[in-house]
């Protein structure tokens, strides 16, 4: 049974509900207009609206679904598993021994800093898609974990 369990991923700011109204709403709009040049015997800018409207959906859809990325960091008494799932949907797991587990956050006070879990010459990059403060705050948590777990806060349990 896990002690920890996080799952990072990358904000949305637009949901599925608001991808539907944003294409609908978009749609709607450059009807309109699309209409308006028909009636008017522009036809051909008709043409280019719609393609350029299905361009547009296409290339959101895209990017709706491209990014899938996510992290699970589970922490066990005897080591903390780190699952990734890549922009591509590819799976990738680590397990580090936590006693020894030092999370580092380089250039702790710039904007680009990154977020690392290092132990026993090995040392994997977390977060990368997630906000400078977000990465802060996570480092400092899972650092207050990881100390609280080596003084045996979370007790023994049987193996």
């Amino acid at each position: 049974m896990a002690i920890f369990e996080a799952i990072l991923y990358p904000h949305r700011s637009l949901g599925r509900r608001g991808y539907i109204i944003l294409g609908a709403g978009t749609a709607l709009i450059m009807g309109a207009y699309a209409m308006t040049f028909l009636i008017i015997g522009a036809w051909p800018i008709f043409g280019f609206i719609g393609a350029e409207w299905l361009l547009f959906w296409y290339l959101f859809s895209r990017h709706f679904r491209g990014d899938r990325r996510a992290e699970r960091l589970r922490l066990f008494q005897d080591r903390l598993v780190v699952e990734r799932i890549d922009a591509k949907g590819r799976f990738q797991a680590f397990s580090l021994q936590p006693y020894w587990l030092q999370v580092v956050l380089a250039r702790a006070a710039d904007v680009d800093n990154a977020l690392y879990l290092r132990s026993h010459g090995k040392q994997i990059e977390i977060g990368a898609f997630l906000s400078e403060p977000e990465r802060r705050d996570f480092a400092g948590e899972l650092t207050r974990i990881l100390d609280r777990h080596r003084d045996g806060a979370y007790g023994r349990q049987p193996v």
